[in-house]
């Protein structure tokens, strides 16, 4: 397939990008407006903003996709309550923007929005959570998810679309920005490694637990989704193994060999939750798909 890739300029588009790749797809991408348009793995790249009705429609007009992977979104959960309109414009109207752009010039193309896992909420259920569950909603930036997540699940019923959505759960990988708390610890052990940094670390509450997903994991889930995902569906990504942060903290430390003194910053800390384990058996049943990497790799 031809495959648009939206916000490829992203943590996950480059590995979404790749994946692709090896798996014989060719990959085109719209990036942010002032990003650059030379990404490595796609044979087109343009800016594109996601609220440029005209733009994006003109984009799908003119390249005609076989598919789509919008990853395009703000991903920073504290940010929605931060800049609350802008999590609204961007992941609800920008995907709605893309959804009418396939609908008036490419009706026949898969679509994959990607939303959260974070429409469940965190509160601990007493069963493994099946996309047919009811959201428990938390947060501004859930909230934005589980429109954009309705809206597309829409298109398919009302237009016959082959419209899906993903909800992954935290991932984790190369290159990710350090505003995730995995590359944020990575960066500074890294640091004190390397004498640039005093042996001291401030972190918030490490007993927390969260699920996390290795990115090329994510992405793989991603691309079956498209081969052989069913339209008006959403599919759960994730390893359905829960860890605490201490825990992975621990992992890096042995990694990178060190072993820094901690102190608590009462800015970072927050009240030790978990979250609710997420049931994949739609995802295994009709892709194959079962994540493959050790986070610990």
């Amino acid at each position: 397939m031809r495959v648009l890739v939206t916000g490829a300029a992203g943590f996950v588009g480059g590995h979404a990008m790749t994946d692709l790749r090896k798996a014989g797809h060719s990959v085109m991408a719209t990036v942010m407006p002032g990003q650059p348009t030379t990404l490595p793995g796609s044979d087109i790249t343009e800016a594109v903003d996601l609220l440029d009705e005209a733009g994006l429609a003109g984009f799908v007009a003119r390249h005609q996709p076989d598919a789509c992977m919008h990853l395009a979104g703000m991903a920073f959960v504290p940010a929605a309550w931060e800049h609350p309109q802008t999590a609204f414009q961007v992941n609800v109207i920008g995907t709605i923007n893309l959804l009418e752009a396939f609908r008036k010039h490419a009706p026949a193309a898969r679509v994959l929005a990607i939303t959260s896992a974070q429409v469940y909420g965190h509160q601990v259920r007493s069963a493994p959570i099946r996309e047919s569950d009811q959201p428990a909603l938390e947060s501004l930036y859930g909230l934005t998810k589980w429109s954009a997540d309705v809206a597309t699940l829409m298109y398919a019923q009302r237009y016959g679309m082959h419209t899906m959505t993903a909800r992954p759960c935290n991932h984790i990988g190369p290159g990710q920005s350090e505003s995730f708390v995995v590359s944020a610890f990575a960066r500074q052990l890294i640091a004190i490694a390397a004498g640039q940094q005093p042996n001291l670390m401030q972190v918030g509450n490490l007993a927390s637990e969260r699920e996390f997903t290795d990115v090329r994991d994510t992405v793989r889930a991603y691309r079956l989704i498209l081969e052989k995902g069913h339209p008006g569906l959403a599919y759960n990504v994730a390893t359905g193994k829960m860890t605490t942060i201490q825990s992975l903290f621990d992992q890096l430390c042995a990694i990178v060999g060190v072993k820094p003194e901690l102190t608590i910053d009462p800015k970072l800390f927050r009240p030790t939750d978990s979250q609710p384990l997420i049931d994949t058996s739609r995802i295994f049943d009709h892709t194959g798909w079962k994540p493959e990497i050790d986070i610990a790799t």
